[in-house]
Formats: C-alpha cells, structure tokens, sequence
C-alpha cells in the first residue's frame, strides 16, 4: 500500500554521515542511496566492459547529461546478462516512483528515439526471492521511451555528482520503479536482468550507470 513520505537523502550528505555508522544502516540521511555491495554478477554473451572496476563503476550518483552519448562510467551485463546488487537504504513504497535505474541510453535522430539496451528489473527483501516490474522490450535498438514499457535502460540521464539531481524523478532522467504497482512495501536488493537483443563485445547489453532512492 502506498503511503506518503517526506525523505530527503542525497549522495552528499548521506556519504558524509557514512563514517559514523555502518552500510546497511536504513536510518534516512544515516545511510548510502545507491549500492555498497554486488552480490553475484552473471556476464551474458559480449560482456566486459566495466568488470574490472566493480564495485566502484556503478556506486554514487549516476553520470549523466550527454544527450548525444551515454556515459561510460557503466558495467556492461552482455547480452542475457545478469546482475544482483544490494542497496545502502532500503527502498520503501511511496507515493509514486521509488527508485531509478540509470543505463546509458542516447537520443539518435528526431522524434524523442534513443539507442537503448533494455533489462528487466527486480526487487527483494532477502536477496534470494525476487518479484520482478514486467518487462516488454522494444522491438528494436532505436526507440522511444514511451513510458509503459516497464523496462529499464530506455530513458536518458540527466544526473551526475555535479547537478545534484540524483535521485530527482522525472528530471533527473533514468527510468522510474514504483514498488506499489507490483505489491511490494520495501526492497534493499535489485536484480537486473538484460533483454537486448544484439551488440558488440565488452559493450554489449544493458550497460548499468546506477541505482538511486528517490529524493523527496
């Protein structure tokens, strides 16, 4: 059931606090909004791209705001790929969008269409049972986010550690996750799971920038 929540957790002064308490403290402001920790990673077929810098490549605020190209500070999941993280905060439904996924995807030509690699994405309380957002990839790698596919990977990101936009939905970019539309009250661990159909090695499938608790 959704409920209203007034939280305020930004990477900055949430990271500052860090030193005083551990990792998986849920307090808000007293706890990391992103991932602290990759729990298994699966490469699909083309993956590599990344690997050697986790978990840092994917911790913190996403990189965004290149219109006309994705970031490339990401880990590329391979076509197929698979990945399972766990989040600082857990994640409690709200009203509306709860958290972000921030992929690389970037706009190519007219008409709002973007290069995306898609994935489906996943929630748990014990890391172990998951209950995932349906997923309905596009059809092709050029496409439009049209807001109903439940997918992430297709909208482009406007945030980065300089704009303080983190977390902010809609303007922030990334694509947004309610918990409520699938039942589930509160989260700490994500699975990604890519459902691309092609690309070219170590660059292949989903390329995950970061995870982020919204802001309110």
């Amino acid at each position: 059931m959704s409920t209203a929540r007034s939280t305020s957790i930004v990477f900055g002064s949430a990271l500052a606090l860090l030193a005083g308490c551990g990792d998986d403290d849920t307090t808000p402001g007293l706890c990391d909004p992103g991932i602290v920790e990759v729990v298994s990673f699966t490469p699909g077929t083309g993956a590599g791209y990344g690997a050697d810098r986790l978990p840092e490549i994917i911790q913190g605020p996403p990189d965004g705001g290149k219109t006309s190209e994705g970031s490339l500070s990401v880990l590329s999941l391979g076509i197929g790929g698979e990945l399972i993280v766990r989040l600082g905060c857990a994640i409690t439904d709200g009203d509306g969008v709860d958290f972000v996924v921030a992929e690389n995807p970037f706009l190519v030509g007219a008409g709002g269409n973007a290069f995306v690699e898609p994935a489906e994405i996943s929630v748990s309380t014990d890391g172990v049972d998951f209950t995932a957002f349906p997923c309905t990839a596009p059809d092709s790698s050029v496409a439009a986010d049209d807001g109903v596919d439940g997918c992430a990977g297709l909208a482009p990101v406007a945030a980065n550690a300089d704009n303080g936009l983190a977390g902010v939905f809609p303007d922030g970019g990334g694509d947004g996750f309610d918990l409520g539309t699938i039942g589930v009250d509160d989260v700490t661990f994500v699975r990604i799971r890519d459902q691309s159909a092609s690309g070219a090695s170590p660059n292949a499938g989903f390329d995950l920038d970061a995870i982020t608790i919204r802001s309110f």
